[in-house]
């Protein structure tokens, strides 16, 4: 139990050092290629703290604990949208750019929607399934990237000067450094935490709801409170959003071409809670001050989070 203990506070640690790394990194790089900070967040950033959550999710499935991987990616999806925007919201009010309200919250209703039709027919997601969740990923990274870029070329999202302390492939190195560091603290924090959770006789469903999400989206949310102490609101409401399509996408797609995963019927309402909390980012966007998500509203989905997470517990 002491060695746990140890794992997890080692882990933490690794954590808080990659997110800044990567931060350092992501934003960096987007100012010297011209990209938003906000694309920086939804492609380079969110792909990276992803990491975690698609290792244990196929570690999990091939491993044969399909609840884990489901309750990996639901449970980390819900902690990005209402622990992590939640937090970031109450220690700065986050920009919601018009990107942000039209496409990308969309995006996120859009491959909850597509999990769900493709979850409930046949009762799993099978190697096909599985590869058609990747070729949304792969058009949504695509379509990110390009916007971003064309929008960049026009100068509709002004940016810092690039401060030069860092050439192109230093900044790289930051970032793969920074995703490398994140993706190790995140095994040695839910490895502890699991093997606690285990001795504690918790269900697989729980540990894959609770302790395994809190310890795999922890990447996001250091990555995102840096971001916002910072004052990079585009990078901490970016890489939200962008880990949450990759959660839905890449991380569930991904183990299925490995092995069918097995659905449980009682994901569709962690989908659906999923979906309509998505919706409520965008009427935030137009209640009190157009286009932020106040301190008010972060306490709203930190508050409806604890709910969550105490319902799953106790159901």
């Amino acid at each position: 139990m002491i060695l746990d203990l140890v794992a997890v506070v080692i882990g933490f640690a690794l954590l808080i050092f990659g997110a800044n790394l990567l931060v350092d990194g992501a934003c960096q790089l987007a100012a010297r290629l011209g990209v938003p900070e906000r694309v920086a967040g939804l492609t380079i950033v969110a792909i990276g703290t992803s990491l975690p959550e698609l290792v244990v999710s196929i570690t999990s499935a091939a491993s044969g604990h399909p609840d884990m991987a489901f309750g990996n990616v639901m449970g980390s999806c819900l902690a990005n949208l209402l622990l992590i925007l939640g937090l970031s919201a109450v220690i700065a009010p986050v920009s919601l750019s018009r990107a942000t309200v039209r496409f990308e919250v969309p995006a996120n209703v859009g491959a909850a929607a597509l999990l769900f039709l493709l979850a409930n027919t046949g009762g799993g997601i099978s190697a096909p399934e599985g590869a058609v969740l990747l070729a949304a990923f792969a058009a949504f990274i695509i379509r990110t990237v390009r916007v971003g870029i064309r929008e960049g070329a026009e100068g509709t999202e002004p940016q810092d000067p690039p401060s030069g302390r860092h050439g192109t492939l230093a900044n790289l190195a930051l970032v793969v450094a920074g995703a490398t560091l994140l993706k190790l603290g995140a095994d040695a924090a839910v490895g502890g935490a699991t093997a606690i959770a285990g001795n504690l006789g918790i269900s697989e469903r729980v540990i894959g709801i609770t302790i395994v999400a809190l310890g795999t989206c922890l990447p996001e949310l250091v990555t995102s409170v840096v971001a916002a102490l910072r004052g990079n609101s585009d990078i901490a409401v970016g890489n939200v959003m962008g880990s949450n399509v990759s959660n839905l996408l890449l991380v569930t797609g991904g183990p299925a071409l490995f092995s069918i995963l097995p659905y449980d019927a009682a994901y569709n309402i962690d989908l659906a809670l999923l979906a309509a909390l998505s919706l409520a980012v965008v009427a935030f966007a137009y209640v009190g001050k157009r286009h932020e998500m106040s301190r008010a509203n972060g306490v709203v989905f930190v508050v409806i989070y604890a709910a969550y997470i105490a319902t799953s517990v106790l159901r």
